[in-house]
């Protein structure tokens, strides 16, 4: 009982995390729902304020064939982010969103969109840790294009202070196959 109201209490202090308007996202990452649930007030023991998202360098788009052979492109759009701290760890679930787009050459079909998400540590720019996920996609007949969604599975790094944004950001981009 004590688990199931803390975690419900994290979500909903959490969902303030949200790094663009996309509130849609940032619910579903925060509550597993579209919508949020009931305000329920309880005190947690270790805030955190959670890092920003940074879009990777060149991950934001990417193409597949060029020119006149352009099969499809992928484009990142919105993110979001929610982090409580357990075991003195700082335990981050990062949601993304995007599209895909058919290109001249290319045309409906299922497509895996590599998209990564780590956490780096802003005082060396070292990559702390990292996962690529291959989201689905499928562009539908007679459609020219389509939206996938990741929620990342939790990524974990350690619990210093209060003011995480200040030590790690949290990174984005689409991975070249």
């Amino acid at each position: 009982m004590t688990r199931i109201f803390a975690a419900g209490a994290c979500a909903l202090l959490l969902s303030g995390c949200n790094s663009t308007t996309g509130s849609t996202i940032g619910n579903l990452i925060a509550f597993n729902s579209t919508t949020p649930p009931p305000v329920v007030t309880q005190v947690i023991e270790n805030k955190v304020e959670c890092p920003q998202v940074d879009v990777l360098e060149g991950g934001a788009a990417m193409q597949i064939g060029s020119g006149g052979g352009l099969r499809h492109q992928f484009a990142l759009g919105d993110t979001s982010r929610e982090c409580a701290v357990i075991n003195n760890q700082i335990v981050i679930r990062v949601g993304v969103s995007g599209r895909v787009l058919a290109g001249p050459a290319g045309g409906p079909g299922t497509f895996s969109v590599p998209v990564r998400v780590g956490i780096r540590r802003e005082s060396d720019q070292k990559i702390l840790t990292s996962k690529v996920y291959n989201v689905p996609a499928t562009i539908p007949a007679g459609s020219a294009n389509t939206t996938f969604t990741l929620v990342s599975d939790p990524l974990s790094v350690p619990y210093t202070r209060e003011e995480a944004n200040e030590d790690f950001m949290v990174v984005v981009g689409l991975a070249k196959k």
